[in-house]
């Protein structure tokens, strides 16, 4: 383990939603280096699975979770929407930052496609058409960034029953929920798995483009 850490240190999120690497926390640390390096964390989450110490660790918006084998490396992080993005840079704790990039991540799923964070060909969209539970997911390297919509109303529910028209919803619609990486490349986002459709980052843009032009002309 490294000796303890007291200089800020600062995190990318471009970086992090190309690679699911946020460097300085990086695959193969360990709880201890993880403290070492940015301090113990604010709270903690404990379960059956957390003896003899908690393994899922959170830093305000930031959480990281440990296997339960020691020495504990890092399994999986995710980092979650404060009430309000800095514009330069998030604070995670005394020790920890993440710049923001000039990224939209307060806007839509599509503005955050057409930021030039990823190659759109190894980006796909994944939709959760379910009337009590609208979802939608962006898939990249290792990452995973997901979008609800809480609190549906009923009278968007025929909205939901073809792929087009529930994209045009969520994406008018949806807010996110937070940014996830795992190291074990399993997913507990998607869940049920089998219940998503996946498009193509640019079959998704391109839906959104028809369904603009289309109001556009309905409304002239």
């Amino acid at each position: 383990m490294a000796g303890r850490n007291f200089k800020r240190l600062t995190a990318s999120l471009r970086t992090f939603l190309q690679t699911g690497e946020l460097a300085p926390i990086t695959p193969g640390l360990t709880l201890l280096d993880v403290a070492a390096l940015i301090g113990p964390p604010a709270w903690w989450l404990t379960d059956g699975h957390d003896f003899p110490v908690p393994l899922h660790w959170g830093y305000s918006t930031l959480e990281i979770s440990f296997s339960p084998q020691p020495p504990h490396p890092i399994e999986s992080q995710a980092i979650k929407p404060p009430h309000k993005w800095g514009s330069r840079f998030h604070s995670f704790c005394p020790l920890l930052r993440l710049s923001m990039d000039g990224l939209p991540i307060e806007g839509r799923p599509s503005d955050l496609l057409r930021a030039g964070i990823w190659n759109l060909d190894s980006i796909e969209v994944g939709i959760l058409i379910d009337p009590e539970n609208p979802k939608l997911c962006i898939r990249g390297s290792g990452i995973e960034v997901l979008y609800v919509v809480p609190d549906l109303d009923t009278e968007h529910h025929s909205q939901l029953e073809e792929i087009d028209s529930a994209i045009a919803l969520l994406e008018e619609h949806a807010f996110l929920l937070g940014l996830y990486q795992s190291h074990g490349g399993i997913s507990s986002v998607r869940w049920p798995e089998e219940s998503w459709q996946e498009i193509s980052a640019r079959e998704y843009l391109e839906t959104i483009d028809r369904s603009q032009r289309a109001r556009v002309h309905g409304f002239s």
